[in-house]
């Protein structure tokens, strides 16, 4: 008890230390007008490039919101060019704190130059410097904008001279985010050093954040604290219903208990989005329907909780009742994203579609290379040939009706999928688990969209079931189909070539020489030459990575630091090609070591999923999502598969390391996508770090699968020498 009462204030201290330091070494605030600059100014116009200099039109009331670096007086200086025109009268400015007003001036015409006018901001305690300018204003003939002066910046300097005392709140949010980070990541099971140093690292990279950009980081504060809090506290939650136990020194959880850290973590994502609504953010609020099912699922985790004592008469735990109530919410809430898919506009589809109507109905070419040259990000269709081949008979129905259709399919393939692997499930805890995996946005804007993901998923699931099975010509033959829809899945060719299973090689082939045959059918032999020859250059390679913040691999993650904005657009240096090709290597790599075979005795067999085969195709399966260099946020319908996988690996307990990372990847790739915490705009600082939320799950299922695997191997190597067959069959199951 007095060991954890040290460690809690040795952190309190360090991050108090930390902050300190943070503030006192804060260069001024200096604000320009950028398309991120949304957190700091309201109340006017869009960017114009003014006098060569990027400004906004303010209107009669703006607000200005500066972080406060201490609780002396400042010093603001504002950039303002007068750009009326001739026989307008000059505006005049008044700049109020609160509802008191700290001075009135007239911003005269300068020749097309800005003027700069400094003024002594009183103390204050807050973290923030809020201030209104109200301006005089004018309109243009048929602009009905308002238009005061002309914004170019702002720069908040504090007092020179003594220590600059931070602002209470601000240091009070830095103290408790290394507490909750300390908390959450003991909750964890982390080691109590372990825990300790994570947590002291977070508070000093963001301390440092703010000793070298302030603006980056100050406004981001109070987000990451609620961030934390809410980890810890449902972490600590989870552990509390479900205890994990203690086996060979470690603590691990049961699998029945897993879909208890499923369902509480995905829900947290929404209590979140409330925390940043309350926090001011605009537009990230959950759905309506999310919150009544999520207000119905707590009540009747209530109330269940009240029957307790009726339901353990029955024969029913806590427990029991809990994960029943966890997935009839999460069903019901994969029924509102199905539903809620149908009415939405379709965008990717209508890129397949038209493709094969233009060729169909027109005669236009498959492949507008200039379009695809312009921006392959863009709306050209730049996929293989075949999908479109498969549309081709329906070109010249409706495309209203076809899209509705095409829906229909994916909603069904989804539903095959969730039997395929329900059916694999050992007990109803698993059945729960695996279910609620099926609660996932990506597979909803799969079916939105009109993309083809979903025949994806059930296709990788056929090919491990084959696999399973020993038909590996089957097997290759499917991903030769997947991956004449859509590339990547050429990567899960590598699990057979480790496993020298060369009949997925001829399956592959014979797939691939009828598909080939279907689209020159269809399409003739041009089209084919021209996607081999022309569009595959354009699309490959390091040169295909964007910064866009649906990009969720390593290297949309790594450029969004270096481009200079985020769009959808291509986007590359050197720098960024070398990076996405390292990490490309050193997964693939990663993927190829733990698929290759290794000395395992032929008596101590692993059967069914779970054997290594659907862990070892399910990380080639990642890859697909992961390290190529774009992969966007619905491409992660596939990792429902990865999911199962981990859940369906045998009845032993997980460890509560990665139970606990399972759970936080399966809450961050399943809820939400590129708008759901981002107030639909971009904006810069720390909030580029927050764009890859589904990368991070994306990095914590990789090494639970890559741990899963490991202990597997770990385990075999220990048991094998020392037990007959029937032995050493039966630890291998019941191994934590």
């Amino acid at each position: 008890m007095y060991a954890q009462l040290a460690n809690l204030v040795s952190c309190l201290l360090l991050a108090l230390l930390c902050a300190l330091l943070a503030f006192q070494l804060a260069p001024r605030l200096d604000l320009r007008v950028s398309p991120y600059d949304q957190h700091f100014l309201s109340g006017t116009n869009a960017i114009e490039i003014i006098g060569g200099v990027s400004g906004r039109w303010t209107r009669t009331v703006t607000a200005l919101r500066l972080p406060n670096l201490g609780a002396r007086t400042a010093i603001l200086t504002l950039g303002l060019l007068n750009s009326r025109p001739s026989g307008q009268p000059d505006p005049t400015i008044h700049v109020i704190d609160g509802t008191q007003q700290l001075v009135a001036f007239t911003v005269a015409r300068s020749n097309g130059q800005g003027r700069h006018f400094a003024l002594l901001i009183p103390p204050t305690l807050h973290a923030w410097v809020d201030l209104r300018l109200t301006s005089t204003t004018f309109s243009l003939g048929g602009d009905p904008r308002e238009l005061g002066v002309v914004f170019q910046s702002a720069a908040l300097t504090p007092t020179v001279g003594g220590l600059r005392l931070p602002p209470p709140l601000s240091l009070a949010l830095l103290a408790g985010l290394a507490l909750l980070c300390y908390g959450a990541l003991r909750g964890a099971s982390l080691g109590t050093r372990t825990a300790l140093g994570l947590a002291l690292l977070v508070a000093a990279g963001v301390s440092l954040g703010i000793a070298l950009r302030p603006l980056a980081v100050l406004p981001f504060l109070n987000r990451l604290g609620a961030l934390a809090g809410l980890a810890c506290a449902t972490l600590w939650l989870a552990r509390l219903i479900a205890p994990p136990q203690v086996s060979a020194g470690r603590l691990v959880l049961r699998r029945a208990d897993l879909p208890i850290y499923l369902g509480l973590a995905w829900w947290t994502m929404p209590l979140f989005q409330l925390v940043l609504t309350l926090d001011g953010a605009q537009n990230v609020t959950p759905n309506p329907t999310t919150l009544v099912i999520g207000a119905l699922t707590a009540l009747a985790a209530l109330v269940a909780f009240a029957l307790r004592g009726l339901a353990a008469r029955r024969g029913w735990t806590y427990r029991q009742l809990l994960v029943a109530v966890l997935l009839g919410g999460s069903l019901a809430h994969s029924g509102f994203l199905i539903w809620f898919a149908f009415t939405r506009s379709g965008p990717d589809f209508w890129i397949y579609f038209r493709a094969a109507r233009g060729f169909v109905r027109d005669g236009l070419p498959l492949y507008d290379l200039a379009g695809i040259s312009a921006n392959h990000f863009g709306y050209s269709f730049k996929w293989p040939p075949l999908y479109a081949a498969l549309l081709s008979p329906f070109a010249l129905f409706d495309g209203l009706q076809v899209l509705t259709g095409h829906r229909i399919v994916n909603t069904v393939l989804l539903g095959v999928s969730a039997v395929l692997l329900v059916r694999r499930a050992p007990n109803w805890p698993l059945v729960a688990a695996v279910l609620m995996l099926f609660n996932f946005r990506p597979a909803a804007d799969t079916i939105a969209f009109g993309q083809v993901d979903l025949e994806l998923l059930l296709g990788v699931t056929l090919v491990v079931i084959a696999a399973l099975r020993g038909r590996d010509g089957w097997a290759g033959a499917v991903i030769a189909v997947l991956t004449l829809i859509k590339l990547y899945p050429a990567l899960l060719f590598g699990f057979f070539l480790m496993q020298r299973r060369w009949r997925a090689f001829g399956g592959a082939i014979l797939a691939g020489l009828v598909c080939t045959a279907l689209t020159v059918a269809a399409f003739g032999w041009q089209t084919q030459w021209i996607f081999v020859t022309q569009v595959v250059p354009i699309i490959g390679g390091g040169g295909s990575s964007t910064p866009w913040i649906e990009n969720q691999t390593f290297s949309g993650f790594f450029s969004r630091f270096f481009a200079p904005e985020i769009v959808s657009a291509p986007f590359s240096t050197p720098l960024i090609a070398l990076a996405t090709y390292s990490f490309f290597g050193l997964t693939l790599l990663l993927a190829c070591a733990l698929a290759a075979p290794h000395a395992q005795p032929d008596d101590t067999p692993r059967a069914g999923w779970q054997s290594a085969t659907p862990l070892q195709i399910s990380l080639f399966l990642l890859l697909t999502v992961l390290a190529v260099p774009a992969a966007w946020m619905h491409y992660q319908s596939v990792t429902i598969l990865v999911f199962a996988a981990i859940l369906l690996h045998g009845a032993a307990p997980l460890s509560l390391k990665s139970a606990t990372a399972l759970a936080v990847a399966y809450a961050l790739i399943a809820y939400g996508n590129q708008w759901s915490f981002t107030e639909n705009t971009i904006t810069g600082g720390l909030g580029v770090l927050g764009y890859s939320y589904k990368f991070y799950g994306l990095m914590l299922l990789l090494g639970v699968i890559t741990a899963e695997i490991w202990h597997d191997r770990a385990v075999q190597r220990a048991v094998a020498p020392l037990l007959s067959r029937s032995e050493s069959r039966h630890i291998i199951e019941s191994a934590p």
